[in-house]
């Protein structure tokens, strides 16, 4: 697989000029974080069978370490709303199943392509900055296509959950997170949400 970081930076830049509140950082998710995002959502999946969604690829930084991290690439969906990066994702990365579709509607979008069953949701979508409306929309619709159990991975460079308080307890959501990843520009936290087995 070539590499894709000097193209991939140079586009996700371009996208975050045109639309900052969307794309959510000046760069793509560094190594660190990438890796961390991709340690996190391997143990998740431990054991459970089925689909690892993506959301948010962009330049496909998190997919690449997802890849590298050992979960095989038939095994990967990724969602991207924005063409540009969609069509980025096809020409660098031929395994996983690239959608491109908005993640605010994932259910119908999974249906809609006859995915199933969902082992893991990892999500490098920007919720602290979108809008209230879209983010219970990602969250709920994350969990509507997941099992019991199964785990949303989620990073955030803010100091709180990157899911509000009132969506969590509404979702009945439970939090963990790992340690700050100081060598991440910015530094970032890779947080766990799972709605526990009934």
């Amino acid at each position: 697989m070539p590499s894709v970081e000097p193209a991939g930076t140079a586009l996700f830049l371009k996208r975050w000029l045109r639309r900052p509140f969307a794309t959510g950082a000046v760069v793509p998710s560094g190594r660190p974080l990438a890796e961390a995002m991709a340690a996190t959502t391997r143990a998740a999946i431990d054991g459970r069978p089925g689909h690892v969604i993506e959301l948010g690829a962009g330049t496909g930084g998190v997919t690449k370490a997802l890849l590298a991290a050992g979960i095989a690439a038939d095994r990967l969906i990724l969602v991207e709303r924005d063409p540009e990066f969609a069509t980025f994702l096809r020409r660098h990365f031929n395994g996983p199943r690239i959608l491109e579709g908005d993640a605010a509607r994932l259910p119908r979008l999974l249906a809609d392509h006859g995915i199933a069953p969902i082992a893991a949701v990892v999500s490098s979508l920007p919720l602290l900055s979108l809008p209230t409306d879209v983010v219970n929309g990602i969250v709920a619709g994350a969990f509507e296509a997941l099992p019991r159990g199964a785990a949303l991975v989620q990073f955030t460079y803010g100091p709180k959950p990157p899911i509000p308080r009132a969506l969590r307890e509404r979702l009945h959501l439970d939090g963990a997170h790992g340690k700050r990843i100081w060598r991440n520009v910015p530094p970032a936290v890779v947080w766990t949400f799972t709605r526990p087995a009934a």
